[in-house]
């Protein structure tokens, strides 16, 4: 069977599933586990620059990012590396998901890295617009997901998921609106409700590409409210490690 990717800073490949828009809809957890299952088995390593601009298209930060992932280990792992657009090192995060038990977080900063405590997961990185809970994807894993109405995205069918946030699980999302495309589980759209319910981040896929039988995001974009600057995250390269 061909395989259809893309990526979402996760590098989600994706199995073709047939067509969902008929018939009683499936449950929020069903969804987000299909999403989770798609996860690629193979270690991936991901190239990507983060660009904000302000709403007159001025360039304010660029930030390069390099990404590994080993999803398909008895114990899956993720580690982030954030670099100027220099090369020098800004932050790393590692986070690995112990079956059964919460993620565990390690995080180090400058030039060279030095250990540090783990920051608040949902402050912004490096003056961009984008956060380490939305790099990560964690709502992904959370557990009360419910599908709450359809819609279309990209010109895509599209199932509505919310995923409240757990009690265990503080921060600066209450809930967390999914738009999944149930033919390719692929995320198209997620928002971010604050404790008030009101929008707080959206990320949102802008444009793809195809690489041989491959599609990969080429650009997402990332707002946060009530903020009116964009972070692009661009994905450059995808290898295989």
């Amino acid at each position: 069977m061909k395989r259809i990717a893309y990526i979402l800073v996760l590098s989600l490949m994706i199995p073709v599933a047939g067509r969902a828009e008929a018939g009683p809809w499936p449950e929020g957890h069903i969804l987000l586990r299909q999403v989770r299952a798609a996860l690629p088995r193979e270690p991936l390593r991901i190239d990507a620059e983060l660009r904000t601009q302000n709403p007159r298209g001025e360039i304010i930060r660029v930030l390069n990012a390099r990404i590994y992932f080993n999803w398909g280990a008895a114990t899956p792992s993720a580690e982030y590396h954030i670099h100027d657009r220099f090369g020098r090192r800004r932050e790393r995060l590692r986070i690995s998901w112990p079956p059964g038990e919460t993620p565990v977080y390690e995080y180090a900063k400058g030039e060279p890295l030095q250990e540090a405590p783990v920051p608040d997961l949902y402050g912004t990185i490096e003056g961009t617009e984008i956060s380490w809970a939305d790099l990560t994807l964690s709502f992904l894993w959370w557990p009360d997901a419910e599908t709450v109405g359809t819609d279309r995205r990209r010109g895509r069918f599209c199932y509505v998921v919310t995923a409240p946030a757990p009690d265990d699980t503080p921060g600066a999302y209450s809930e967390v609106r999914l738009w999944i495309d149930p033919e390719t589980a692929l995320l198209l759209q997620a928002d971010a409700f604050d404790a008030d319910g009101q929008l707080a981040r959206r990320l949102q896929v802008r444009s793809l590409r195809r690489i041989d039988e491959v599609w990969m995001i080429q650009d997402l974009d990332v707002h946060r409210f009530p903020s009116r600057n964009r972070t692009t995250l661009r994905v450059h390269d995808l290898t295989a490690r």
